[in-house]
Formats: C-alpha cells, structure tokens, sequence
C-alpha cells in the first residue's frame, strides 16, 4: 500500500502481483476495496493495481476538481507513475466512465477496457433518480450517504449480510465531496455520443436486473468495434455479487486479447 501525489492530490494505490498491468476504477461513493474478489484471483498471474478516486476512500479530498476529464487525467498520471503501459482497464459504473474516457484519449496506453455496468460521459436518460447534490446540500452528508446506500443500485448486495456489512462501510466512508463540490457543473465531452472512437477490445459486463445502466451497454455493443456483451443474473455490482461467474468471463476475455 502506497500514497502517491497525483495531480497534487494524495492518492491511495494498492499493488498486487506481477506480469501484464490491470488498473481496477472503483464507481461513485465507493472505494479500491470493491475489487477485493477480482484481486485475490488476478494479482496471481497480473500485476493489479487499485485505487481510489479523488474525495473517495483514503485518497484525499479536494473542494473542488470532480470532472471526467480530472479523472481521466489523474488516471494517466497514475499510469505514468505506478505501471509500464499499455494496461487492460477495468472500470465499475462511474469508474467505467473515467476508464472509457481515458481510452478515447490515450488509445496506445490501453490494451483493453472492461465496462462493468458502466456509465458514460453524455448519457442522460436515467429515471427516478435521488437528486445528490440537493441531499448533501439541504440534508448534510450523512443523509446523502444514507440516501445513497438506499438506492436502488446496491438491492442485489442487501440479502448478503457480510457483503452489505463491506458495501456499507465503503459508502459510509466516501467524503461525499463530488456533492457538495461549489463548482459542480463541468464541461465534460459527450463520449456516449461518440462511442465508437475507442477501438480497444471491449468486454461489456452488466446484470440482467440493472435497468439503469443495461441499455448504456447496448448502446456501446452497437456501436464500438470490437466490444462483446456478457448478461449476469444480478444487479448492479457484478464484479462484487457474482465475483466467480465475472471472475472467470474476465479472465477468458484477458486471454485472448
């Protein structure tokens, strides 16, 4: 476990095992810990390494600076820095946005990206969904982060006592800063719009029952190069509900390519 300066951020890494170089992204609200399943199997024959974001987990947190392009760009940092590309990259929801904009922007550092239910820059159209920023700011950050762990996104974890007890901690964790940034509103490229300019290899992972974020990965299916899709019988987490059956459609997709 290391810090390292990252844009003039400390940032928490975490670097396991030897060979080819996987960079874990972890999603909104959460930490480098929900990757522990796909570690504990890959860091046997990869060099892995997690993260946290800026604002989340052990990494610090600036009042400002939430963009995807920020992101984006402490990734590459972080690559510069830790590993030797090009890497396989592999992203959860918010982190597949930060993973699929970097590939946009730095095709020769990527070998391949792996979208786990992943959101992307520009898509809009999600529905019934709890305004953060309102919440963090009228009701504090501890409601937000109560009203985050309700979210629909996490019901697929609840019936699993122990794997709810982790979940719960990373959240209760998360700083919340992202909601409570004073410049929230950042200009950040429409990379939904233009899904097909990333022609790195592309494993789609998502669960059957996460209507959020499902039609995103149809959408990046129809429209990049060279992507394949892989359905789970779960929710949002597929990495974290179902880490044997992910596990093991990751590891075949990091063999071929």
């Amino acid at each position: 476990m290391i810090f390292r300066d990252i844009n003039g951020i400390e940032t928490f890494v975490k670097i396991e095992g030897k060979g080819e170089p996987i960079i874990f992204v972890h999603g909104l609200g959460l930490n480098h810990a929900i990757w522990e399943h796909q570690i504990a199997l890959l860091s046997h024959s990869y060099e892995t390494l997690v993260y946290d974001l800026r604002g989340h987990g052990r990494s610090g947190v600036p009042e400002t600076g939430y963009s995807y392009a920020q992101y984006a760009s402490d990734l590459k940092v972080l690559i510069e820095d830790c590993v030797r590309p090009p890497v396989h990259l592999v992203g959860l929801s918010m982190g597949g946005a930060i993973a699929f904009q970097f590939a946009g922007k730095h095709a020769d550092d990527v070998r391949s990206i792996t979208l786990v239910s992943p959101h992307i820059c520009g898509y809009t159209s999600y529905e019934n969904w709890p305004n953060m920023y309102k919440v963090a700011r009228n009701h504090g950050i501890d409601a937000a982060r109560q009203t985050w762990k309700d979210f629909r996104l996490f019901s697929g974890v609840r019936s699993d006592a122990e794997q709810w007890k982790k979940l719960s901690a990373m959240i209760d964790g998360f700083s919340c800063a992202p909601w409570i940034d004073p410049n929230p509103r950042y200009n950040d490229e429409n990379d939904f719009e233009h899904a097909g300019k990333v022609a790195a290899p592309v494993l789609l992972a998502v669960g059957n029952e996460d209507q959020d974020f499902l039609p995103v990965a149809e959408h990046l299916r129809a429209n990049l190069p060279d992507a394949r899709l892989e359905m789970f019988e779960c929710g949002h987490l597929v990495n974290y509900e179902l880490p044997a059956e992910f596990n093991e459609a990751l590891t075949a997709f990091l063999r071929e390519v």
